[in-house]
């Protein structure tokens, strides 16, 4: 059991609240008012009021003997008390030993055993759809809500620019897990301006992305000449194209390029080469305008779709990366199942972030609305909960299972999830007394 988890959870519900005790040094305890936390120290609560043989104190109190002690303390519980503790008056901070009540240690321990199985699936399965759409609807506001905090950021680097913000989340949507930094680092260097300034020709904007990326002259980020290229005769004239456009914006813009050092590249699938992805995003931005003004728009799955239709120009269909080697011919564009991918982690987040930053409600509205429209993701994580019978139906619904797993079921934050709260609740059907050690 982990004590603070659980002592927290109930000591939020007010479970202790007009409840006595025997403090280990003899005074006599009573719970006032529970306070609010202290986000910033878990454990912690500040503005709590009890009263101590009669005298009324208000401060902060730490839930768990780990738990760092605030200056202004007044109280501190604990499952086992230890060595007397001074406050910031020198005065010896309360202290009291409070085991949570059985039941709740019984369905808490009952929560963490199945956290990684199929208990939780089971539950929400077993759910009713209007306590399963409540449900799924805090998980996915929550999740939109961490999405926009890191959009934030990202809005004040690109200078409170909205179209390079756009930029860069474009650019880590379709960098994939292994190449999302890079993609980012690329983004913030070959900007949103200089592609603009560039999307005449699908050419330079190639030459831009591929140049600054650090996939040109032969893996090595040096300006170099075709003279001075030792590999000069193995390259097809559009690579030495490429090459030279590169030179030419390098000098334009001051740009100065990644290391190719920075790609993973090991064990990726040909189609899923950086190259190929950056020469989609070229294709792109070489044919929409306004796409923010787009993205801004969506309002279902095929939107989207139409929206982030592209396909790189007729060089990559038989090429995997700038050089002379040829491949089997195929289409490199970005499909059906990539566009609907960038509307869950694009789309939808920017529109939300859009819209808490512009105060439009609407618009915070249509965020959860698009993902409504978007089919469910199937991945490994997902896998376990639609074999136990809880099935996404959409992809509002799958990432909110996808926040649910990974916010507090891997890091089992049992007391914490609205889930594990809610079976704890259902366990203390009628207040059950309090046990003092």
């Amino acid at each position: 059991m982990d004590y603070t988890r659980l002592m927290n959870y109930l000591w939020r519900t007010g479970h202790f609240t007009g409840c006595d005790f025997d403090a280990v040094t003899g005074e006599q305890v009573v719970i006032v008012s529970e306070g609010e936390p202290d986000d910033t120290v878990p454990g912690a609560w500040r503005a709590v009021e009890v009263m101590v043989d009669g005298e009324r104190r208000r401060g902060c109190i730490a839930v768990g003997e780990k738990t760092p002690i605030p200056d202004c303390a007044v109280l501190r519980v604990v499952e086992v008390s230890s060595t007397p503790l001074l406050g910031v008056d020198d005065r010896l901070v309360t202290q009291i030993e409070v085991a949570p009540p059985p039941a709740a240690v019984c369905c808490y321990d009952e929560l963490r055993a199945g956290a990684g199985g199929d208990g939780c699936p089971g539950r929400i399965a077993r759910m009713d759809s209007l306590h399963r759409t409540s449900l799924y609807t805090s998980l996915m506001v929550a999740r939109l809500q961490r999405k926009t905090e890191r959009i934030a950021d990202i809005f004040a680097g690109a200078g409170q620019d909205w179209n390079q913000t756009f930029h860069v989340l474009l650019f880590y949507a379709m960098g994939g897990d292994r190449n999302r930094e890079a993609f980012t680092a690329l983004a913030e260097r070959a900007t949103a301006t200089m592609a603009s300034r560039e999307k005449g020709a699908v050419v330079r904007l190639e030459a831009l992305l591929l140049g600054t990326a650090g996939l040109l002259f032969g893996g090595s980020n040096r300006r170099l000449s075709r003279r001075d290229d030792d590999d000069f005769d193995m390259k097809d004239a559009y690579t030495l194209t490429l090459e030279d456009e590169a030179r030419h914006l390098f000098t334009k813009y001051r740009i100065v390029p990644l290391k190719p050092a920075e790609w993973n590249l090991a064990g990726l699938y040909p189609a899923n080469h950086p190259a190929v992805r950056l020469a989609e995003i070229a294709s792109l931005l070489s044919k929409k305008d306004f796409i923010l003004d787009g993205v801004l728009a969506c309002r279902d799955s095929r939107d989207v779709e139409e929206l982030f239709d592209a396909t790189a120009s007729d060089y990559w269909r038989t090429h995997y990366k700038p050089s002379g080697e040829e491949s089997a011919p195929s289409e490199k564009r970005i499909g059906r199942s990539k566009a609907r991918l960038i509307g869950i982690n694009l789309a939808a987040p920017l529109m939300f972030a859009y819209g808490r930053e512009t105060g439009s409600e609407e618009l915070c509205d249509r965020a959860l609305d698009l993902l409504t429209t978007i089919p469910a993701e199937k991945n490994r994580l997902l896998a376990r909960w639609y074999a136990a019978g809880c099935v996404a139906e959409s992809a509002f619904e799958s990432q909110a299972l996808i926040s649910l797993d990974t916010e507090y079921c891997s890091r089992g934050r049992c007391a914490d999830c609205p889930v594990g709260r809610t079976e704890i609740k259902k366990s203390l059907s009628r207040k059950t007394s309090v046990i003092n050690a």
